[in-house]
């Protein structure tokens, strides 16, 4: 048992270095590599999680054989949780399956090399569960980073768009001007996708609706609200974009507040179970030794 889980544990070690090696070619080596491998995916440097980016390339080799899993709801929640974290156009639903199976494999072996106690059948199953779910949790991550990004630049982005369309610009322009010069984001992603989506024929408020939906933010939802309703209202989209972006610093200022607010909660516990005892031992430290040793 004991040399089994060894040679396991060293051909995981071998092919985490292969993969590690492949995401870091060069672009003439990485399409090589590609062309002779066989990939068909899409390309995994554009993951943001390194964990993710690594698993990949083997889980697109065997993506297909995860096709025929029937699993609808976990499926359809997943392909959303992939969208909503950037990388639904890369990895698919069947990719995130290949992934679990071989984390569900090699995080037990590693650790039973790591802790032996591990070696114990209900610990191994344990592990084994931990690294199915190990995929899921990047992903979550991912989607949540994701949103932070998005939120924390919405209320420039909208102060910028103002403020085109209150110079005189018409809002596809001034959309347009700030897919082209802003910075990366996801937010400029995001518009990106909506700029497309209007170019091709779709409505500016069915675009800005998909828009909505796809991140699932309430500020997002709020915005598009407001300028949906502008829309067919006729009304002037310069205003509503200036009560936006005032109504959206102040709640950035809040959320500040309550981010402000929970930190001093959390520091709390090692203040008090840390810090606190070691300044106590400083300070009374001198005069409880000469207390108990009666020098004065």
């Amino acid at each position: 048992m004991g040399p089994l889980f060894s040679l396991l544990a060293l051909a995981s070690v071998f092919g985490g270095i292969a993969l590690l090696s492949y995401t870091i070619l060069t672009e003439r080596m990485y399409r090589f590599a590609v062309r002779k491998v066989g990939v068909s995916g899409g390309d995994s440097r554009q993951i943001p999680s390194i964990a993710l980016r690594l698993m990949f390339p083997m889980a697109d080799r065997v993506a297909p054989y995860f096709s025929k899993i029937r699993w609808p709801r976990y499926k359809n929640r997943t392909s959303v949780n992939l969208q909503r974290a950037g990388i639904g156009r890369i990895v698919g639903v069947n990719h995130l399956l290949a992934m679990k199976a071989f984390t569900a494999l090699v995080v037990p072996l590693v650790l039973c090399r790591l802790f032996p106690v591990f070696l114990n059948p209900a610990l191994f199953l344990l592990g084994g569960a931990l690294g199915f779910l190990l995929p899921d949790r990047f992903v979550a991550d991912l989607k949540r980073s994701r949103e932070e990004n998005l939120l924390a630049a919405l209320p420039g982005t909208v102060d910028v768009l103002a403020l085109s369309v209150r110079a005189g610009l018409e809002f596809m322009t001034a959309l347009q001007r700030i897919v082209e010069r802003g910075a990366p984001s996801a937010l400029r992603d995001e518009l990106s996708i909506v700029l497309n989506d209007i170019r091709l024929g779709t409505s500016r408020a069915d675009a800005l609706k998909a828009f909505a939906a796809r991140v699932v933010i309430p500020a997002v939802s709020s915005f598009v609200s407001v300028l949906v309703q502008a829309d067919m209202l006729g009304a002037s989209i310069g205003p509503v974009l200036e009560q936006q972006a005032e109504r959206m610093r102040v709640e950035r200022f809040q959320r500040a507040e309550k981010a402000g607010a929970r930190a001093s909660q959390k520091i709390l516990v090692p203040l008090v179970l840390f810090i606190l005892p070691a300044v106590l031992i400083i300070l009374l430290g001198p005069v409880a030794i000469q207390f108990i040793y009666g020098k004065q």
